[in-house]
C-alpha cells in the first residue's frame, strides 16, 4: 500500500471544488460581469433588459457556505495529520516485521522509517509556521 496515495491529490481537491474548475470560472464570469459580455457567449442568458439598454443580472441568493463544497482548512489539516500517522504506523510495522524475522527487506524498513520521519518533521514545521502566523496576527494593531 502506498502511503502517499492516502493523501488527497491536487486534482482531487480541485475536482471537489466547482469554483476552481476552468470552464465554470469562465461561465461564472460571463454571467456576473458586464466585462464578460464578449467572452464565451454573445449574450447573457439570465440578464433582463430595462430602459437605455441596461442589463439587470439576477442576484445569487445562495449563501457562501451553501456554494463551497471543498474541504475546509481544518479538514485538510486533519487529513494531513492522519497521513503522517499512517506513515508512522507503516514504519513501525515494517520495523517489527524486520525484527521478528517476518521480513528480510532492511532497505524497505529504513525507507519507511525515513519517510515517516520526514513527514513528521514537515508536520512540525507547518505547525510552527501556523503558530508564528497566529502570534503575528495577535500582535497587529487594529
Amino acid at each position: 500500500m502506498n502511503e502517499i496515495s492516502s493523501l488527497p491529490s491536487l486534482s482531487d481537491l480541485l475536482s471537489q471544488n466547482p469554483n476552481l474548475q476552468p470552464n465554470n470560472q469562465l461561465d461564472r464570469f460571463t454571467q456576473s460581469s458586464e466585462m464578460g459580455q464578449g467572452i464565451g457567449s454573445s449574450s447573457l442568458s439570465n440578464a433582463n433588459r430595462i430602459g437605455n439598454g441596461v442589463e439587470v443580472i439576477p442576484i445569487d441568493k445562495t449563501t457562501p457556505t451553501e456554494r463551497v463544497t471543498a474541504p475546509g482548512f481544518a479538514q485538510m489539516f486533519e487529513n494531513f495529520i492522519k497521513g503522517v500517522d499512517q506513515k508512522k504506523k507503516i514504519s513501525k510495522r515494517e520495523t517489527q516485521d524486520l525484527i521478528l524475522g517476518r521480513s528480510d527487506n532492511i532497505h524497505e524498513a529504513v525507507v519507511k522509517s525515513q519517510e515517516a520521519g520526514v513527514a513528521f518533521n514537515l508536520m512540525i514545521e507547518v505547525r510552527n509556521k501556523l503558530v508564528d502566523s497566529y502570534k503575528e496576527l495577535m500582535r497587529m494593531q487594529v
